[in-house]
């Protein structure tokens, strides 16, 4: 994530995917379109984006033990970053489900603050499990649960805490959360930064998002940030990357505006989404 990195919302893994589908709203005139974090997003000159997830920060893995790297064979940022997830048990990731799209042989990687420093040990998957109601990032249910060849080596008590349709009043409109991310840090990537950050994100009404013209369905998608993607933003590599609000995981970084200067808008977990992820998390 960076300052103006909005939280990896591009999910740009296939062409098809920054095409808007029927229904679809378009903001401030026709180039402005929905666009998902992936790795390969592109942030168009002049966008704005500063050299840091706007308004975040460097953390470490130690603070946030259940986040991870996503990579695929062939990305194009270093190590083939490209998504961010949640470990959510011994053998279990959460993430979007438009980064199971992108082109290439999908792992992960666990422990590291920045990906371009220590030891690269991929995590093989097994499966990836998209939300069965999913179509497009832009119109909801981007959410995924991924299996892995082996466990995650989560200290105790380290792994996230994912909301369910229990916690309804954790993505209110004024809730305080933040994002975490592995993505870009400045629009041409240059020098490649894969450290992992996190940035403030208030949580925002739906109805308020959707009046800049790119559609937020609010019972399905949590919106946050401000309408000027200022100071914190998701940017590509973010995608997947967990929205935190009370210790719990609420969303799944989903897409933004492709001019990257909007509102981050996350997979909403407090419902039947976090419900179906909970049931992934029992199953062997």
């Amino acid at each position: 994530m960076k300052t103006a990195h909005k939280a990896g919302i591009v999910a740009l893994a296939v062409a098809a995917l920054t095409t808007p589908l029927a229904g679809s709203a378009v903001a401030n005139g026709p180039d402005i379109r929905p666009v998902a974090p992936i790795d390969d997003a592109p942030v168009p000159p002049g966008s704005g984006v500063h050299p840091e997830f706007i308004g975040g920060e460097p953390v470490s893995v130690k603070d946030h033990p259940y986040v991870i790297a996503g990579l695929r064979e062939g990305g194009t940022r270093p190590q083939g970053q490209t998504c961010t997830g949640s470990a959510i048990a011994p053998r279990k990731i959460l993430i979007a489900a438009h980064c199971a799209d992108a082109e290439g042989e999908k792992s992960f990687v666990y422990g590291l603050d920045d990906l371009n420093q220590g030891q690269i040990r991929k995590i093989p998957v097994v499966e990836y499990l998209k939300h069965p109601k999913y179509v497009n990032f832009d119109q909801g249910y981007d959410v995924a649960v991924v299996t892995t060849g082996e466990d995650i080596p989560v200290p105790e008590g380290g792994f996230a805490k994912v909301a369910t349709s229990a916690d309804t009043g954790l993505t209110e409109p004024g809730k305080q959360g933040f994002g975490l991310g592995y993505g870009k840090k400045n629009v041409d990537d240059s020098p490649a930064n894969v450290e992992l950050h996190r940035g403030d994100l208030p949580i925002v009404d739906a109805a308020t998002c959707s009046q800049s013209g790119l559609q937020v369905n609010g019972d399905l998608m949590v919106c946050t940030g401000t309408e000027s993607g200022r100071p914190v933003q998701i940017l590509p590599g973010d995608s997947g990357g967990p929205l935190v609000v009370d210790g719990t995981v609420v969303g799944v970084g989903s897409w933004s505006a492709s001019d990257w200067s909007w509102y981050s808008i996350y997979g909403r977990l407090n419902n039947e989404m976090g419900d179906w992820v909970q049931q992934q998390i029992a199953r062997p």
